[in-house]
């Protein structure tokens, strides 16, 4: 009866260690998170010797948590990280590594009197206004010399207030002036542009002297209350839209589209 029990015994942990491996291989295998992937990374691995590919490889299976603004682009661009991983950072892991670029960079010389057309971000008044204060602008459409975009639409564009005055007593009308200061660039640099505006409310300084005169001879010093109407002030409203000009031949790495080769 012992050697029966005993061969038995034998038996069930014979059979249970055969069959653990089978059980472990049929339980489904737990997928590892994706890794998080940061600009710093993508810095690394560049100054590391990466090529591309392998870079792009990784933003494909990561978790991407990437600053892709225009200036940190540029950043990249000059820590000189490859178009092709710049490219895949803006896109996402969802990037195909065997689709070749959509575009090349170029550099071009941009001539002095170059036209761009801007559109004022916010309305900017004379009241409120501070001198140099920055005016936003936004670039209306694209700009392009010899098939390569030297600036993008939507981009950014500054001006400085140069004068401010608000409306005041007597009708003197309200004055606001700014001077164009620089425009983003396709390569995320910043390029001179000139332009000027100035801005003069509706004045009633002569109408107003005049009523005073006339009321003070037949009211004698109430004619003074003239003193208080205040001129039209300043207002240039949000959307107007100006011809701006580059400010000296520029040199700006714009982009190509290879189809239009």
């Amino acid at each position: 009866m012992k050697k029966f029990v005993s061969l038995a015994l034998v038996l069930t942990l014979t059979t249970l260690t055969v069959a653990s491996p089978l059980i472990q291989q049929q339980q489904p295998a737990q997928t590892q998170p994706a890794v998080e992937l940061t600009n710093k990374d993508v810095l690394d691995m560049t100054k590391a010797g990466l090529t591309s590919e392998v870079i792009i490889a990784k933003i494909k299976t990561s978790k991407p948590r990437f600053d892709t603004s225009p200036t940190v682009l540029a950043e990249l661009k000059a820590a000189n990280v490859d178009d092709a991983v710049i490219m895949a950072m803006v896109a996402g892991p969802a990037v195909v590594t065997a689709q070749p670029l959509s575009f090349e960079v170029a550099e071009v010389l941009v001539p002095d009197g170059t036209e761009l057309e801007i559109q004022l971000h916010n309305t900017l008044s004379g009241q409120s206004a501070k001198v140099g204060e920055i005016v936003d602008f936004t670039i209306v459409r694209n700009v392009e010399i010899n098939g390569i975009t030297v600036f993008e639409k939507d981009s950014a564009a500054r001006a400085r207030v140069t004068a401010a005055k608000g409306a005041a007593s007597w009708g003197r009308a309200g004055k606001l002036e700014w001077a164009m200061q620089d425009v983003e660039a396709a390569d995320g640099n910043r390029a001179p542009v000139r332009f000027t505006k100035r801005q003069v409310g509706d004045s009633k300084g002569g109408t107003v002297a005049v009523a005073a005169v006339a009321t003070t001879v037949l009211l004698g010093p109430l004619g003074l209350f003239w003193g208080l109407k205040k001129g039209k002030p300043a207002i240039i409203p949000a959307g107007n839209r100006y011809t701006v000009f580059v400010h000296g031949d520029t040199k700006i790495k714009g982009k190509r589209t290879l189809a239009s080769r």
